[in-house]
């Protein structure tokens, strides 16, 4: 589109749209073509990519979220890495008067989580421990692992067993299982979790969810094009 159109649409200044242009062309939103018209960039490209997957995830995901939380009586919750913490994009919420506090949109530190752990576990063993160089593992509870190689141990043993837990290491009273999602490539994109208050899952119940998660999973990935 030429910057005189985008001046008509827009309703600004010539000046105002040139100057626009220049700072998203400088960003590599946008890209001058040719014939001095303007056109998306790589940038822009990359931004609705992710918009995408995230939206071809959640699609497969959500009717598998309903399944589990029914097979288990309790919250399923899905997420994904954002830098240090795990955003939760999804939740299904089972009607316990004993409920907790993750929120979609809302995020949590990846050390001390399930679903935090398990993203961890898709990088390699290198790639944990420089990720473990520059992260704070503050502890949320006394049993929250603060120590860096400890840390390196437990995630090599998620990456191994295919599932992580948090018994009580994010909050006390709160236990959760979770599994990896990948996609065609084999990658770890996301993550889905089963939570609720200790005194309901616990270890036994854990091992007996802890195969439909799995399941689940799979059935998930396969569906973003994993090929096990």
């Amino acid at each position: 589109m030429r910057p005189a159109a985008l001046t008509a649409r827009l309703g600004l200044t010539r000046s105002n749209v040139h100057r626009l242009l220049a700072t998203l062309e400088e960003l590599s939103y946008v890209e001058k073509t040719a014939d001095s018209a303007y056109r998306l960039g790589l940038k822009a490209f990359v931004l609705g990519s992710g918009v995408m997957r995230r939206d071809e995830l959640l699609g497969a995901a959500r009717a598998n979220m309903i399944t589990l939380s029914e097979l288990a009586n309790e919250n399923v919750n899905l997420g994904v890495r954002l830098g240090k913490e795990v955003l939760y994009l999804d939740k299904v919420e089972r009607p316990h008067l004993l409920k907790l506090d993750q929120v979609v949109g809302g995020t949590d530190p990846l050390h001390c989580t399930a679903l935090g752990k398990v993203l961890l576990s898709g990088l390699d063993a290198n790639a944990v421990r420089q990720y473990l160089k520059k992260a704070i593992l503050a502890p949320r509870t006394v049993k929250t692992i603060t120590d860096p190689d400890a840390m390196v141990n437990h995630i090599d043993q998620v990456r191994r067993q295919g599932y992580a837990t948090d018994l009580e290491e994010l909050s006390e009273g709160i236990h959760c299982v979770a599994a990896p999602i990948r996609d065609h490539t084999g990658s770890v994109i996301a993550t889905l979790s089963v939570s609720a208050p200790a005194i309901r899952l616990t270890r036994t119940r854990i091992a007996k969810i802890r195969d439909d998660l799995l399941r689940i999973t799979q059935d998930i990935s396969i569906r973003l094009g994993y090929q096990p």
